[in-house]
């Protein structure tokens, strides 16, 4: 699996989950899984969710033009400002466009520029620093909640409380995270089990997080297709982790079925494809996906397969494309960008540029993930030491991936330990065997 792409996944999968699941209602107790619902066909824009990505993003620029069009009306109330970040929020877990997010911040800041002292939208607020991996800022809008004269109701406790416990978890503090997540389900039971399916995966126990992602999807009434699609998609990255491609493209095109038009579905689908040996039917769709949304990492994908393929001229000129996207986001979201830019290095055998991003991704999310990378960038740059003191790190804690596996074998090959390096090699293949 292309390490740039495995990251995006589990970014995208972290963000969506403070927003996009929300919105459903959830219920109690019962163990059924919430059958199918027949939304129907209505031409207005309020009766049922949207059925398609092309609606969804038809409905959001609807939705965001008449948030923005309440808050000029009414600039010195910053529940309207909030209520516009909220539209233009929702639009970028749609979309992924950086440019979407920075109108929620814009949005969001409007907001804070007219509240009183001890309000404000710093729920929404965390959760976008949270997106944009801002661990400290996130943090500060959760402290500044605490302080309220009227505590927050139980569901956005429990919101508080999960958001806390991610953010343990991309420090690297597993316990915290976990215990942070107990707050959250006692407050309201279950809010975390999607958090888990994702603490589970990248601990190792990919069929526990199935289980929670079963769990998590039981807490939803009449699922929209667009929550049923998501569910899907995530069943087939475990798959995919797990190296099982014709179980996880069975799952991407239920998705697809289900909510169809969504790039975040067709990218999984075009790696899948690659990796069965189909590049030209993933560099199609691949293209396709570029040409809609223009998000650099799928355009590292082209030059991937172009350089496969032995037109280093086309690659080059891709990754150059690239760049130049890779690099106004570094600029406008940099904490985001830099663990999906480092493999944008790595693919063009810059290794001082990966080594500088690893070390920057680090020091805002040092966590197992970030922790693998820097080790890669470290030993691309002939630092085999470094890199074995930084996987050790890893492989002394919980987190446990077919990826780091692979590394730990590629490093400690690298400084001569032969027998680690093929114990390594044995874990990753047992967990994926692709890896």
């Amino acid at each position: 699996m292309m390490p740039a792409l495995l990251a995006l996944k589990w970014w995208i999968l972290a963000a969506l989950v403070i927003g996009a699941l929300w919105f459903t209602a959830r219920i109690g107790t019962d163990d059924a899984v919430p059958a199918a619902y027949d939304w129907g066909d209505s031409p207005f824009s309020g009766n049922g969710p949207p059925r398609t990505y092309s609606e969804a993003i038809k409905r959001s620029g609807l939705g965001i033009a008449n948030a923005r069009s309440a808050a000029q009306a009414a600039p010195d109330q910053w529940l309207m400002h909030e209520i516009h970040a909220s539209e233009q929020l929702a639009r970028a877990q749609l979309s992924g466009s950086y440019d979407d997010y920075a109108a929620a911040q814009q949005a969001l800041d409007a907001a804070f520029k007219v509240a009183v002292k001890g309000s404000g939208p710093h729920i929404m607020q965390a959760s976008l620093d949270f997106s944009m991996h801002r661990l400290a800022r996130a943090q500060a809008q959760l402290a500044a909640i605490d302080g309220y004269a009227v505590p927050p109701d139980p569901g956005d406790r429990a919101e508080m409380a999960a958001i806390r416990g991610d953010i343990a978890f991309y420090r690297g503090d597993y316990p915290a995270a976990l215990a942070d997540y107990d707050k959250a389900d006692a407050l309201v039971p279950g809010s975390a089990s999607f958090r888990r399916a994702i603490f589970a995966a990248r601990t190792g126990d990919v069929d526990q997080a199935d289980a929670y992602l079963a769990e998590a999807e039981r807490g939803y009434r009449s699922p929209s297709p667009q929550t049923r699609s998501y569910m899907a998609l995530q069943r087939g990255i475990l798959d995919l982790d797990r190296g099982r491609l014709n179980d996880a493209m069975a799952h991407f095109r239920e998705a697809d079925t289900l909510f169809p038009g969504r790039w975040l579905i067709e990218e999984h689908i075009a790696e899948v494809l690659n990796l069965q040996g189909k590049p030209a039917q993933a560099e199609a769709l691949y293209r396709d996906i570029v040409r809609r949304t223009g998000h650099p990492e799928f355009i590292d994908a082209l030059a991937g397969i172009a350089e496969t393929r032995g037109d280093k001229a086309e690659a080059r000129r891709l990754y150059a494309r690239s760049w130049t996207i890779w690099s106004r986001r570094l600029t406008q979201f940099p904490e985001a960008t830099y663990g999906h830019a480092i493999d944008h290095c790595v693919a063009k055998g810059d290794w001082p540029c990966a080594l500088r991003l690893a070390q920057r991704n680090h020091e805002a999310r040092p966590y197992g993930e970030a922790k693998i990378a820097l080790a890669r960038a470290l030993l691309g740059n002939g630092r085999a030491r470094e890199a074995q003191a930084m996987i050790e790190q890893v492989l002394a804690s919980r987190w446990r991936t077919p990826d780091l596996h692979s590394t730990a074998a590629d490093v400690f090959e690298a400084n001569g330990l032969a027998e680690k390096a093929a114990e390594q090699r044995r874990r990753a293949r047992a967990m994926n065997a692709l890896a």
